[in-house]
């Protein structure tokens, strides 16, 4: 039996409450911006837009901050109260320099290939958003094809496709995934069932540096991704997809982010019988990257 991992509660209890705002993110064009993440004063998320730029927040308590955040965007806090239109000015940030040579893509390698057949734990989203990375350090292979061409990841959606927001990341002062490297809003759909995703981020043109990268996937809390479950005496639960599948390894690769960001360097010590490769382990991503020359 394969086991999903609740990063905080998965399972939600459907009630009706009091506090709900409705509104809806836009440019200064008055164009809808999806996928805008929404977080309350204590850090967690309450909310994403949806892909016309609206959005629904419950569980309010009083007039309460709210900050909206895009990629690609300045970040702007407005009271719970004053929501109704959220218009967002595009970011000024600018990029990290990368080198501008263009790849010859005569070479192709993959990094951290894994056997699907071996993962059997998955880590699924629950009250609060959760973002996962995976650590990438520089090596022999990275060197000779640099640029990252596919992302590839073992998934599960039941219940419907679902989507998610990856980032590419640089390795931060303090160790943890920092600056992004790719400023564009990567949206991308996984498929229903269980499969292995690819998304494709040739087009960017990335070239790892000897600093290595990290990729994160961050869950989108919009209602694509979330069904309704009814348990033995027919109450209903709020459940959440994907999924994303992990393998057991030796080394220390994985990051979980609520609130801050995890490491996850202690081994995991639950022996379950179909289980047993994970028990003493570390968990790490079931996650590869195509890369080119």
């Amino acid at each position: 039996m394969k086991r999903i991992v609740l990063l905080t509660f998965l399972i939600l209890k459907v009630n009706l409450v009091l506090g709900q705002v409705k509104g809806v993110v836009v440019d200064e064009s008055n164009k809808p911006i999806p996928y805008v993440n929404i977080w309350l004063e204590n850090q967690s998320i309450a909310g994403t837009s949806e892909e016309d730029g609206s959005f629904v927040i419950a569980n309010l308590n009083g007039n309460q901050a709210l900050l909206f955040t895009a990629m690609g965007f300045e970040n702007k806090t407005v009271n719970s109260a004053e929501v109704g239109k959220v218009v967002l000015m595009q970011s000024t940030i600018a990029l990290k320099e990368v080198k501008l040579e263009n790849p010859r893509a005569s070479l192709s390698n993959q990094i951290d290939v894994f056997d699907r057949k071996k993962v059997h734990l998955y880590y699924g989203l629950g009250l609060t958003q959760w973002s996962l990375a995976k650590q990438f350090t520089f090596n022999d292979t990275i060197q000779k094809t640099p640029y990252l061409k596919k992302i590839i990841v073992k998934t599960q959606s039941y219940g419907g496709s679902s989507s998610v927001r990856v980032r590419v990341t640089a390795i931060g002062p303090d160790g943890n995934p920092g600056e992004d490297l790719i400023r564009d809003n990567l949206i991308f759909k996984i498929k229903s069932g269980d499969r292995i995703s690819e998304w494709d981020v040739s087009q960017y043109q990335l070239k790892i540096d000897e600093e290595g990268i990290f990729v994160v996937i961050e869950y989108l809390l919009v209602s694509e991704n979330q069904y309704i479950l009814y348990d033995k005496n027919k109450k209903p639960y709020l459940h959440s997809r994907p999924a994303i599948g992990t393998i057991p390894s030796e080394e220390v690769s994985f990051w979980v982010y609520n609130k801050q960001w995890k490491k996850m360097d202690k081994r995991n010590p639950y022996n379950y019988p179909d289980e047993e490769h994970y028990f003493n382990k570390y968990i790490e991503l079931a996650m590869s990257l195509k890369l080119t020359n």
